[in-house]
């Protein structure tokens, strides 16, 4: 090893001992943050499901990439708001037992922590009515 790369080394390892304890903290703090929460996926369904989106999370709406499909809520009882990714021949209209003016997509879903819940939409009739399911939990 040359002299002169001997300061470049000194300052990679300088750069390694700051970085590496700020790597390791993040990761705490993101095992803290979704320590005893349930996660409400939307990832896509097996073929007997459409797949859905969440809209909107205990009254409101959520903006997120059409990419994320993985919600961490804490345990308890949540409003959700889907739509549905139907691309059937069928007509597709609201979910059944709907009053005009509500959301055809809406649930009310009981979790619990450390949970993952798979939610899809299902066609119930050959109208095209539709209603958000939960189609495994795990």
């Amino acid at each position: 090893m040359t002299r002169k790369a001997y300061p470049d080394m000194l300052i990679l390892a300088a750069l390694l001992a700051i970085s590496l304890p700020m790597t390791i903290a993040g990761c705490a703090a993101t095992q803290e943050a979704t320590q005893g929460k349930a996660v409400l996926d939307f990832s896509r369904p097996p073929n007997e499901f459409y797949p859905a989106r969440l809209v909107v999370l205990d009254g409101k709406n959520i903006n997120a990439p059409i990419s994320k499909t993985s919600f961490w809520v804490t345990p308890g009882t949540h409003e959700i708001v889907v739509a549905a990714g139907i691309n059937s021949a069928v007509t597709v209209k609201t979910a059944p037992n709907r009053s005009a003016g509500s959301d055809p997509g809406r649930m009310i879903i009981e979790v619990e922590a450390g949970k993952r819940y798979n939610i899809g939409a299902q066609l119930i009739n050959e109208r095209g009515d539709w209603e958000p399911v939960i189609w495994r939990i795990k």
